[in-house]
Formats: structure tokens, C-alpha cells, sequence
């Protein structure tokens, strides 16, 4: 902008210069966006690399080292060892799996409704059946990103301790969203064993339903089977991401 004046040095307007600069701002902000991109794959690398240069290779160590003590020992302590080393071999498997995604770029996450039958359908290899699921009110509507996480981890060990311990012809995966979000696994084979009520995986369970002001409990239905319940109220509220 710059002033006007006549022959005699009188101000009398203004001349104003304007230049439309859209498109040079939207090719600044996809560059910032790629480059951004960019830094989180590195980073999605770097993790995934540590995760298997050395994580995964001390597990693996800890359990061949299993295995050659569960050789020598026989009776009830060396079944539990050789409980630990499935937990291992389950772990690494899945320790494979999250590296693998932290490889994938990053798309927009589908339905929480997809993503449950994506779990279920993941789980039919270990099940050797297809887990049957069935849904009730706005699931999709009344999550927050970080519950829908939770009850996704909370929904994956609950399948993978099916497919490991109950010997089940049938699961079933119910998830509610109401007052209250209410996820249940409910199979119909042996029962709970109480060492696996005590196991880390359940424990971990039970932490996220507390961390959000909710309940986790493991019974046996009138019929059979066990059935796992993980309730928290959708008021809840998570600072923090699920791992």
C-alpha cells in the first residue's frame, strides 16, 4: 500500500497491491504435511527395528532357554513351563504382527464396528472357528478414539486367551454402548483356570477398565464356558494412548 498525492504534495488516496496467495500457502502446508509424514514413518521405523533387533530376540532367547529346562524337567512344573513358552511364542507372534503395521503407512482409522469384526475375523486361525458378534446401540457414535483403543486391546487379549486356554467350539463377542460400554467374550469351553485368573494378561485387562472408572470381571455361565465382561462408563475420560 502506498500513499497518492498531487503537485503539491497533497495526500489524496492510497494504492493498494493485492496478490492472492492460496495456492502458494496450500503447497507450503502439503509440504509441512509430507515432511511430517515422513518424520513419523522414520520414527514408526526406528521402533519397529528396535522391536525386533532386540526385544524380540530377547524373548526369543528366554524362550529356547525355557525349553531346554522344560526338557529335563517333567510333572506339574515342567506343564508350566511349557505354558510360559506358548505365552512367549504367542507374544513374539503378536510382537510380529505390530511390526508389521508400524511398517504400513498410516490411513484413516475405519469403524469401530470394522475394526471389531477385523478382530474377530484375525482370531478365527487360532480359534479354528469364526467368533460369532453382535452389537447394540450407537458403537460408532459414542467412543472416544482413545476408549475405542482400549476396548480394541481389551477385545484382542480376551480372544487370544480363548484361542490359548478354552478349548471352545463357540465364542461369542457382544459390545454395547449405552449409559455404559460393555464388551463380553463369552465361549463355552472348560472354564476358567484360576492360574490364568491370576495371569498378567487378565491383570492388564482389569488395569484399563480401572484407568477409565470401570470393572473387569472373569465368570462361568450357568451353561459353561467363561465369561470375560469389561465395562467402563462412556463419561470416562483417558489422557493417555492404549498400548
Amino acid at each position: 500500500m502506498s500513499a497518492r498525492r498531487d503537485a503539491d504534495g497533497a495526500l489524496v488516496g492510497y494504492c493498494a497491491t493485492a496478490r492472492d496467495i492460496t495456492h502458494q500457502l496450500a503447497a507450503q502446508a502439503e509440504l509441512a504435511a509430507a515432511r511430517a509424514d515422513r518424520e513419523v514413518m522414520a520414527e514408526r521405523d526406528r521402533i519397529a527395528r528396535d522391536l525386533h533387533d532386540m526385544v524380540i530376540q530377547r524373548v526369543f532367547g528366554a524362550g529356547l532357554a525355557l525349553q531346554s529346562t522344560a526338557a529335563r524337567i517333567g510333572g506339574p512344573d515342567g506343564d508350566r513351563l511349557h505354558t510360559v513358552i506358548d505365552e512367549l511364542d504367542a507374544t513374539i507372534r503378536e510382537l510380529r504382527t505390530t511390526i508389521f503395521d508400524l511398517h504400513q503407512p498410516a490411513q484413516k482409522a475405519a469403524s469401530l464396528r470394522a475394526q471389531v469384526l477385523d478382530e474377530a475375523s484375525a482370531a478365527q486361525d487360532r480359534l479354528g472357528f469364526a467368533p460369532a458378534v453382535e452389537f447394540e446401540g450407537p458403537v460408532d457414535a459414542a467412543l472416544p478414539d482413545a476408549t475405542a483403543a482400549h476396548l480394541l486391546a481389551v477385545l484382542r487379549e480376551s480372544l487370544s486367551n480363548a484361542a490359548r486356554h478354552a478349548h471352545a467350539s463357540t465364542v461369542t463377542v457382544f459390545v454395547r454402548a449405552g449409559g455404559d460400554l460393555l464388551l463380553e467374550v463369552t465361549d463355552d469351553g472348560r472354564g476358567i483356570d484360576p492360574a490364568v485368573t491370576r495371569s498378567s494378561g487378565l491383570t492388564n485387562l482389569r488395569r484399563r477398565a480401572e484407568r477409565l472408572g470401570g470393572t473387569f470381571t472373569v465368570s462361568s455361565p450357568p451353561v459353561g464356558g467363561t465369561r470375560l465382561r469389561w465395562r467402563i462408563p462412556l463419561t470416562a475420560t483417558d489422557p493417555a494412548p492404549a498400548t
